[in-house]
């Protein structure tokens, strides 16, 4: 009895280690999602910022188309009219060029906002879900608290009634073994080690005349009984 109390006390220590790294795993997901986020708005704004620049350049594109008609009125050669004709190509070109990077950055800038809107709707579905699970965290350290309190109560119970010497010899072992201490003994097989016994040892333990050690791994052991049983 006192055993599985030990061995629930272990289970308990491990979950009580686990959760915090649980919650910490959780963060760091809420962390990198957050990162993600702030990424994708700077992404989102450089968007904007790129196509505001390139309307800027078209404004400043349309006197000088503007100025390059007027001249056709005030050139007095065939060379200059055509030298300005292909100075107005050369400029509706470029224009149409900005103009089709203005559509692209409107585009690539819906897709973006988007993907940001997606991102909020994720945030906010993580962020509650880690609330959620941090609370049945609390509430499970909580409940786990109140477990050990409860098995500590019961652990000094029962120690009063144990035989003090085989007491300290079962903590002194535990300390050494870190783990299971008392081991049950089945077709000459220690089921702690999984180790076989001497046959005038497992006799021995059979007849119960004495607290017997396994000799491999040193733990407490009890004839377990045979296969049929």
């Amino acid at each position: 009895m006192i055993q599985a109390i030990d061995t629930r006390f272990d289970d308990i220590k491990r979950e009580r280690e686990e959760t915090p790294r649980r919650i910490e795993k959780l963060k760091g997901d809420l962390d990198l999602l957050r990162k993600a986020m702030d990424q994708d708005l700077s992404t989102l704004e450089e968007l904007k910022e790129g196509r505001r620049k390139v309307e800027r350049e078209l404004e400043e594109m349309e006197p000088k188309f503007k100025k390059s008609k007027s001249r056709l009125n005030e050139v007095k050669s065939n060379k200059e009219y055509e030298a300005v004709l292909k100075e107005i190509a050369g400029l509706k070109e470029l224009i149409f060029q900005k103009e089709e990077m203005v559509i692209e950055c409107m585009e690539e800038i819906e897709i973006q906002e988007k993907e940001c809107a997606n991102n909020n709707i994720r945030w906010e579905e993580s962020q509650k879900e880690y609330k959620g699970r941090e609370k049945e965290f609390s509430q499970r350290m909580r409940e786990l608290d109140k477990e050990v309190q409860s098995l500590n109560e019961k652990m000094s119970a029962l120690s009063e009634k144990v035989d003090q010497d085989l007491l300290r010899r079962y903590n002194s072992l535990r300390m050494y073994l870190r783990g299971q201490v008392v081991a049950r003994v089945k077709d000459f097989v220690c089921q702690g080690c999984h180790l076989g016994i001497p046959p005038q040892q497992y006799n021995d333990l059979i007849r119960g005349d004495s607290l017997l050690n396994c000799p491999n791994c040193n733990r407490i052991i009890y004839w377990g009984g045979n296969n049929s049983q």
